[in-house]
C-alpha cells in the first residue's frame, strides 16, 4: 500500500512539473506574441502616418497642376486640324480633373 502511495505521489509530482513547464512555455509564447503585435502595430501606425502625409502632398500637387492648367487654358490655342481623336477622348485627364 505504501509503495502504491509513493508511486501515485511521484506521478503527481511529474504531472505538476510538466504542467508547470507547459504553463511557463505558454506564458512565454503569449508574451512574445504580444510584443510582436505591439511592434507590428507601431510599424503600421508609422506607415499610416507616412501614407497620409503622401496623400496630402499629392493633393497639393494636384491643386497646383489644376491651377496651372486653368491659367494656361485661356492662352492655349488648339489646332483642330491636328486632332484626329473623338471629342470624348481628346483629353481624358482634363475631363477627370474637371469632374473632381
Amino acid at each position: 500500500v505504501s509503495l502504491q502511495l509513493d508511486e501515485e505521489e511521484e506521478r503527481r509530482k511529474r504531472r505538476r512539473e510538466k504542467n508547470k513547464v507547459a504553463a511557463a512555455r505558454c506564458r512565454n509564447k503569449k508574451k512574445e506574441r504580444t510584443e510582436f503585435l505591439q511592434r507590428e502595430s507601431e510599424r503600421l501606425e508609422l506607415m499610416n502616418a507616412e501614407l497620409k502625409a503622401q496623400i496630402e502632398e499629392l493633393k497639393q500637387e494636384r491643386q497646383q497642376l489644376i491651377l496651372m492648367l486653368n491659367r494656361h487654358r485661356p492662352t492655349c490655342i488648339v489646332r483642330t486640324d491636328s486632332i484626329k481623336t473623338p471629342e470624348s477622348e481628346a483629353n481624358p485627364l482634363l475631363e477627370q480633373l474637371e469632374k473632381k
